[in-house]
C-alpha cells in the first residue's frame, strides 16, 4: 500500500511540473544534443587529403527510447517514405524519411525483443515473454496517439493495445519475420527454424537445432532464394531448405567448435547472410568467413576472421568489420586480404558511398576509406550513441539509421 501511495504522488509530481506531459521526451530532447555542420575538407595527419567528400545532417528525430536490457539491435524498416521503428518498451513509431516528423506513433506496451518486420499491410515484432506479434497498419495509424512516455511503466501500468496476430512461441524471436507467399517464416533463438500458418499457426514444417550451453543468442536472418531457405546457425553450421516442405537439401559445418571451454568454442550466428551470383559468403562469431556454392554447399574458400556484422560487397571484394575493430577487405574469388585498417574503437557494420567504405564507431564517429586501397579519406564526429549492431539503409548517398538511444537519423554523403 505504501510502494502504491508513493507510486501515485510521484506520477502526480511528475504531471504537475510537465507542461506537456504526453510530449516531454520529444519536446525536451531525452538525449544529447549534437553541433554537426557538414565537412567538405578534412585536416588530419592520418587522412588522405584532397578527396571532396562532406557530409551532414538532413534531420534527426527523438522517436522512442531506444534499446534496453538484454535485447539486440532492434531493426528498422523502411517502406516508400516512412521508416518504422520499435523500442524496448513497445513504442511504434512512423517518421516521414523526407522531413523526419512522426507521421503516428503508438504505445503497444509490449516489451520487445526483435524488430522489426513489414508483411504485406501488417508490422510485426517479437517480445520478450515468447510472442509473435502483428498489428495492422491502417489500424495503427488511425488508432494512433501521443503516448504516455513507456519507460514510466514501472511507476503504473497502462493497458496493452490489441494486436491482430499473437502466436506463443516456444522461444523468443532472433530475428524479424519473414514472409514466403502467406505464411511466416520464424527463426527462435535456440535455432529452430519454423514455416508457419498465421491465420491458423499451423507449423508447415520446422527445422529443429542442437541447444549449445554458454552462448548468446544468434540474430542472424534467414535468407529466402530462388525457392531455397538459407541458414546460419550457431554450431558454425550453414544450411539450405525447400522452403516448401522443408527438405533438406544440403548443411555445411564452417566454423567447427573448438577451443579450452565452452566459451571459446562459442560460433554465435550474427551477421545476414551474403549472396552473389552462384556463391554465399557468411562468417561466424569467433570462426571462419567461407564462401560456399550455393546450390552445393561446397566450400570454396575460408578464411579465420570472426564477425558479428553485416558484410558487404563491392565488384570483385568483400568488406566487413571484425570483433576485433578491424576494417577488412578481402578478395572475392580467393579470399585473400586485399587491406586492413585496424580502428581502435568499437565499430559498426559497413556501408559503401561510390568508392568510399564508410564505418561508425559506437561512440557516434563517421570514417570513410577509399575502397580501392584502404586510406582513411574521412572522419567526422557526431556524437550519436551507436549500437555495435547497427544496421544502416542505404539509398544512394543517403544514410537512415536508428541510435541506440531512439533517434531515428537520416545522414547524407556528397562526393
Amino acid at each position: 500500500m505504501i510502494k502504491y501511495r508513493f507510486n501515485i504522488i510521484l506520477l502526480s509530481l511528475i504531471l504537475s511540473s510537465c507542461s506537456n506531459f504526453l510530449t516531454w521526451h520529444l519536446d525536451k530532447g531525452i538525449h544529447k544534443k549534437t553541433s554537426i555542420q557538414a565537412k567538405s575538407t578534412v585536416e588530419s595527419e592520418t587522412i588522405v587529403e584532397n578527396y571532396n567528400i562532406s557530409s551532414s545532417e538532413i534531420w534527426s528525430t527523438t522517436t522512442n527510447n531506444g534499446i534496453h536490457g538484454n535485447t539486440g539491435y532492434l531493426k528498422i524498416y523502411k517502406k516508400n517514405n516512412l521508416i518504422y521503428s520499435v523500442d524496448s518498451y513497445g513504442l511504434m513509431s512512423a517518421v516521414s524519411s523526407t522531413s523526419g516528423k512522426i507521421v503516428w506513433q503508438i504505445a503497444t506496451n509490449y516489451d520487445v525483443s526483435s524488430g522489426i518486420s513489414l508483411l504485406g499491410d501488417k508490422v510485426c515484432f517479437g517480445t520478450m515473454d515468447a510472442k509473435l506479434i502483428c498489428f495492422d497498419i491502417e489500424t495503427l495509424s488511425s488508432n494512433s496517439h501521443l503516448p504516455v512516455i513507456t519507460s514510466m511503466k514501472n511507476i503504473t501500468t497502462f493497458s496493452k493495445t490489441n494486436p491482430n496476430i499473437e502466436i506463443d512461441l516456444i522461444t523468443e524471436l532472433a530475428s524479424p519475420v519473414l514472409s514466403i507467399n502467406n505464411l511466416f517464416l520464424l527463426k527462435l533463438d535456440n535455432d529452430d527454424l519454423y514455416l508457419i500458418d498465421p491465420s491458423s499457426q499451423d507449423v508447415i514444417w520446422k527445422s529443429e537445432s542442437q541447444n549449445i550451453p554458454l552462448r548468446t543468442k544468434g540474430a542472424s536472418s534467414p535468407l529466402v532464394q530462388n525457392r531455397t531457405v538459407y541458414i546460419a546457425r550457431d554450431n558454425g553450421s550453414l544450411s539450405a531448405y525447400d522452403q516448401t516442405n522443408g527438405t533438406l537439401k544440403w548443411l555445411t559445418i564452417i566454423s567447427s567448435r573448438s577451443g579450452r571451454n565452452d566459451l571459446e568454442s562459442q560460433r554465435d550466428a550474427e551477421m545476414n547472410i551474403l549472396v552473389s551470383k552462384d556463391r554465399l559468403f557468411y562468417g561466424h562469431y569467433q570462426g571462419d568467413i567461407a564462401s560456399l556454392d550455393l546450390n552445393t554447399g561446397d566450400i570454396i574458400w575460408s578464411s579465420p576472421l570472426s564477425f558479428v556484422n553485416n558484410l558487404s560487397i563491392h565488384d570483385s571484394s568483400i568488406l566487413g568489420s571484425t570483433t576485433d575493430n578491424v576494417l577488412v577487405s578481402l578478395d572475392k574469388a580467393s579470399g585473400f586480404m586485399n587491406w586492413k585498417n585496424e580502428v581502435n574503437k568499437d565499430i559498426t557494420e559497413p556501408f559503401i558511398i561510390d568508392k568510399i567504405v564508410m564505418i561508425f564507431s559506437t561512440d557516434g564517429t563517421l570514417f570513410g576509406y577509399d575502397i580501392e586501397n584502404g586510406k582513411k579519406v574521412y572522419e567526422q564526429e557526431y556524437g550519436y550513441d551507436i549500437h555495435p549492431k547497427t544496421e544502416f539503409i542505404i539509398e544512394k548517398n543517403n544514410i537512415y539509421f536508428q541510435s541506440g538511444d531512439g533517434d531515428t537519423i537520416h545522414l547524407r554523403v556528397n562526393l
